[in-house]
C-alpha cells in the first residue's frame, strides 16, 4: 500500500509545481499598460486642491516605461484645470525599488522622488513608499476595476505599514 501512495505523492508534487510555475510573478502595474488611480496615501502627502490623480501608460522604450501623471486642481467652480506631465519608470524584475525619472515640474510640485520601495504589488494594485523617510510615507495605486474593491493583501499592507493612511474618492472626478 505504501508503494501506491508514493507515486501519487510524486504526481501531486509535479502537478502542483506546474501550477505554481504557470502563475509566475504578477505583472508590475507601474510598468504595465493599465491606467492606475491613486486610491490612498499617507496624510502628510496631502496637497491642497489636487484631486483625481491617475497615471496612464504612454509608451515603452528600452528598460523604461513612459507614463503620464494626470490630476486636476480642484477650485470652487468646475471645470477644473487639469494637468498632465510625462515621467519614466523602470522596474527590474523582483527588485525592491521602483526607479522613477520625474521631470523637475513633478519633483517641485508633487514632491516626486527618483526611487520608491515596492511594499506590495499584484497585477491590479501597488503600494509604494518613500525610501528615506521613517516612517515611510506611502501611496496606494489601483486599476479601475479595483478602485472600489482594493485587494485584501494590498489594502492590509497599505493600512498597516503606512502612517496615517487616507483613502481618496473618485466620486467627484466625473
Amino acid at each position: 500500500m505504501k508503494l501506491l501512495r508514493f507515486p501519487f505523492f510524486l504526481c501531486y508534487i509535479r502537478v502542483s509545481s506546474i501550477t505554481i510555475m504557470a502563475t509566475g510573478t504578477p505583472i508590475m502595474p507601474a510598468t504595465s499598460r493599465e491606467t492606475l488611480y491613486l486610491a490612498g496615501y499617507s496624510s502628510k502627502l496631502y496637497i491642497r486642491n489636487v484631486e483625481c490623480v491617475l497615471s496612464r501608460y504612454l509608451f515603452h522604450q528600452g528598460d523604461w516605461v513612459t507614463r503620464s501623471l494626470i490630476y486636476v486642481f480642484a477650485i470652487r467652480q468646475k471645470p477644473w484645470r487639469g494637468q498632465s506631465t510625462a515621467f519614466k519608470v523602470k522596474w527590474p524584475k523582483y527588485a525592491a525599488l521602483l526607479q522613477v525619472d520625474p521631470p523637475h515640474y513633478l519633483k517641485h510640485n508633487v514632491w516626486a522622488k527618483t526611487e520608491y520601495v515596492v511594499r506590495n504589488y499584484d497585477s491590479q494594485s501597488l503600494v509604494l513608499s518613500d525610501l528615506k523617510d521613517i516612517p515611510s510615507l506611502c501611496s496606494l495605486w489601483v486599476t479601475k476595476q479595483h478602485l472600489f474593491n482594493i485587494p485584501k493583501t494590498t489594502n492590509r499592507t497599505f493600512y498597516e505599514l503606512c502612517p496615517d493612511p487616507v483613502y481618496t474618492s473618485f466620486d467627484i472626478c466625473d
